[in-house]
């Protein structure tokens, strides 16, 4: 299989429809084992996925974002705040496993060290588990979605500090 080539770019208003076609296309059709095609459980958790709510999340500070283009067409879109909550990373289906969702993490995380953040912090779906843990994310617990159905939200932090660095102030 030929290697697909691909940028790793900050997302701009230009790219909201294909960004809320991303997320909508890759809960739908990736995330299964989540939400197990239970009506009730996709129409909450794709409800917020709107041009309008993307276009404003864009315009807060305290949000980041960046998508994975290649030949015009956005493939993922990944976003981190400045809390060091990691929120999104989604790749449209039939790109996964190429290694876009590894370089928009690899994106953010050069971000969040920028901001001075020490630690992020995600929730990840059923599948995404061991991509997490494959980029040093450690799993930190597990528990039910309040008014989501059939999801369960799997926690996980990874340090940012540097191997054999002390704290600042230590």
């Amino acid at each position: 299989m030929r290697r697909e080539s691909y940028v790793i770019r900050v997302a701009t208003i230009h790219d909201a429809a294909s960004v809320v076609a991303v997320l909508r296309d890759s809960i739908a059709h990736l995330c299964v084992d989540d939400h197990q095609n239970d009506p009730a459980t996709l129409e909450r958790w794709l409800r917020n996925k709107t041009v309008d709510n993307f276009l404003r999340w864009l315009q807060e500070d305290e949000r980041y974002f960046v998508v994975a283009e290649a030949a015009s067409t956005v493939w993922g879109v990944a976003m981190l705040r400045r809390s060091g909550e990691l929120d999104l990373c989604y790749v449209l289906p039939g790109k996964e496993r190429r290694g876009i969702g590894s370089a928009m993490i690899r994106a953010l995380e050069a971000r969040a060290r920028l901001w001075g953040l020490q630690q992020l912090q995600l929730i990840s779906t059923m599948n995404a588990r061991a991509f997490y843990e494959h980029l040093g994310y450690e799993f930190t617990g597990e528990a039910s979605v309040p008014g989501y159905g059939v999801i369960r939200d799997y926690y996980y932090a990874k340090s940012l500090r540097e191997a054999g660095h002390a704290p600042e102030g230590r």
